[in-house]
């Protein structure tokens, strides 16, 4: 489970618990956050556990920092540590939102599909529907469709986003982003959250990607990468595994990408 983004945490926004800290003590556990974070956005999965680890020893009841910790013991494949981290969570904290969401990534990662569910229903019960004025509200709305999928309302989901796509403010960009999360929601299998992971499980060459790529947007399909050959005589696009079997009704040949143990 190397090497992964851990989706649900992308669009938590966790305050911690408020505590009494001194000036200096909060400065202490800024700068050692900041360590972690960075570790992390460069792999340094052990060195970011040691800082997160440090920053909790100071502010032992920060959610924030408890989550983040949890994010990295997914990425390191160690989920027994993952749910004794979650367990230390406060019982005030519990019974909310981010907490159930956390809870229901984890119960995917360990494979126990049922119990995630019903975590991700318990956090889609405890979020207020967002209203969309702007493009600050995008983020929320996404997240919001994404617990709609994973909790079993996948249809929901897609809906809420396709009528923001009718929103005359969008720019291009956030259309983007919405088509996308549209696309990823429209074919979920129910696999939990690592399907959403940006993996590359079979390719079509093809000698026109524009006329390609139409077909494809008209079809919802995601595009994952793309490589062009040496003599730029071809295009390999990549794609996830969730959308071979359109592809294949659409009459293109796949070819399956070898996965490097």
């Amino acid at each position: 489970m190397k090497n992964i983004t851990y989706l649900l945490l992308l669009f938590l926004v966790v305050i911690g618990c408020k505590s009494n800290l001194s000036d200096t003590e909060e400065k202490q556990v800024s700068e050692l956050i900041l360590k972690a974070q960075v570790h992390r956005m460069n792999g340094h999965l052990d060195q970011a556990q040691v800082n997160y680890l440090k920053a909790l020893e100071i502010d032992q009841n920060n959610t924030a920092i408890q989550y983040d910790l949890i994010g990295v013991y997914i990425e390191k494949d160690t989920l027994d540590l993952a749910f004794q981290v979650l367990k230390q969570i406060p019982e005030e904290e519990r019974e909310s939102t981010d907490y159930y969401h956390v809870e229901g990534g984890l119960y995917d990662y360990n494979g126990q599909s049922q119990k995630a569910i019903e975590s991700y229903q318990n956090a889609l019960n405890l979020t207020q529907v967002p209203v969309v004025f702007n493009q600050q509200d995008l983020d929320p709305l996404i997240n919001y469709a994404m617990l709609e999928t994973l909790a079993g309302k996948k249809e929901q989901g897609v809906n809420r986003l396709n009528n923001t796509l009718s929103f005359s403010w969008l720019t291009e960009s956030d259309k983007a982003l919405l088509q996308n999360f549209r696309n990823e929601f429209e074919y979920y299998q129910g696999t939990g959250v690592v399907e959403f992971h940006a993996t590359r499980d079979f390719s079509i060459l093809t000698n026109n990607p524009d006329s390609l790529e139409q077909v494809l947007k008209i079809n919802h399909i995601n595009i994952k990468a793309k490589s062009t050959g040496q003599h730029h005589d071809s295009t390999e696009i990549f794609f996830s595994e969730k959308f071979k079997s359109r592809i294949e009704d659409l009459g293109f040949t796949t070819h399956s990408i070898q996965k490097k143990i």
